[in-house]
């Protein structure tokens, strides 16, 4: 791959990262759903050869998963497959009518229902069944997200030369040091992944809520605050999903809808699961790729980029102009 070819791709998963920056300015509508506006980016990313596109859509997932704290969570997997798999949906809409009858915003909408769909047949592999019940209005505001993206597509532009990366100088360090540092890091990821096991094979709730408890502390050592509202968000939609199968007795009926036992509880320790799960992942979000590779170059970035929208002045609009024009991004 070229240096240029590398510096382009890694630059425009940067503006993924951006953009999905920008939506946290932004209140939600809804909790559970977001508008996507890293996607953005991925409109604006067509002209690239194949092999660089699906490299695009790859480093995007992982990257925003390092960046949120989710990357050894099982939110890495929905994310990076809906990642994949909508983007070459669009690519391939693209490629086939050359910009012919299906406009952006057509290519837009497609994409966001594919994501849509593709999230809830992937949560439906360990909710069960009753997540298909989400997918109407997952639809419904793939619509609104579909058309917000595409416009914000045709207003925001990407400068066509990359700009320049000055990187930080880092002080020196031995390469004992180094080993020492890759060791630690190692043995943190493979803790975890130990523990996540661990937490997937139990089954009582009270030895879960003790788990979910640990993994909360080992998040706030890792100097990682604890957000509440999406651990909500979570619960609300995994025990949901989970009352939409009824089993075991019945407890209540709320206009024809029978909320069971036995879905009230399996529903309670599929979220409790998820939760800490959630946490340890986050105990890594602290871990960045160094040299010279594609995701190091990324996050180096995006970086850069927060740095010009944080200092910039303007509506949210104006300060991402602002990023974007930048012919010069300092780490």
């Amino acid at each position: 791959m070229l240096s240029q070819n590398k510096k382009r791709i890694a630059y425009l998963s940067a503006l993924t990262l951006l953009f999905s920056y920008a939506e946290l300015f932004i209140p939600r509508i809804l909790p559970f759903f977001r508008l996507g506006l890293g996607n953005i980016a991925v409109l604006l990313s067509f002209s690239l050869d194949p092999a660089s596109f699906i490299l695009l859509t790859v480093i995007k997932a992982v990257a925003s998963c390092l960046m949120s704290g989710t990357l050894f969570s099982p939110f890495f997997l929905i994310s990076f497959v809906q990642s994949v798999i909508s983007g070459l949906f669009m690519y391939g809409i693209v490629k086939l009518f050359r910009g012919r009858l299906i406009s952006i915003y057509g290519v837009s909408l497609l994409g966001s229902a594919c994501s849509a769909v593709i999230q809830i047949l992937l949560s439906s592999l360990y909710l069960g069944e009753g997540t298909n019940a989400l997918l109407g209005p997952m639809l419904l505001f793939s619509l609104f997200s579909g058309i917000v993206t595409a416009f914000l597509s045709q207003i925001l532009h990407i400068p066509e030369e990359v700009p320049e990366l000055i990187k930080q100088q880092k002080p020196e360090t031995s390469a004992e040091t180094e080993k020492k540092q890759k060791t630690k890091t190692i043995c943190m990821i493979l803790a975890i992944l130990v523990a996540s096991v661990v937490i997937m094979m139990l089954k009582n709730i009270y030895v879960l809520l003790c788990a979910l408890v640990l993994s909360f502390a080992a998040q706030l050592l890792s100097k990682r605050k604890i957000k509440i509202m999406p651990h909500i968000s979570l619960w609300l939609f995994v025990v949901i999903s989970t009352l939409m199968m009824p089993q075991g007795e019945v407890l209540y009926s709320l206009a024809g809808w029978n909320i069971t036992s036995g879905a009230l509880l399996s529903g309670i320790e599929k979220a409790i699961k998820l939760s800490a799960l959630s946490a340890l992942s986050q105990c890594l979000a602290s871990v960045r790729p160094t040299g010279e590779g594609i995701l190091s170059l990324s996050l180096s970035y995006f970086g850069g980029l927060c740095k010009i929208l944080n200092s910039s002045e303007g509506n949210l609009i104006k300060r991402t102009r602002s990023a974007l024009c930048a012919q010069t991004i300092y780490e």
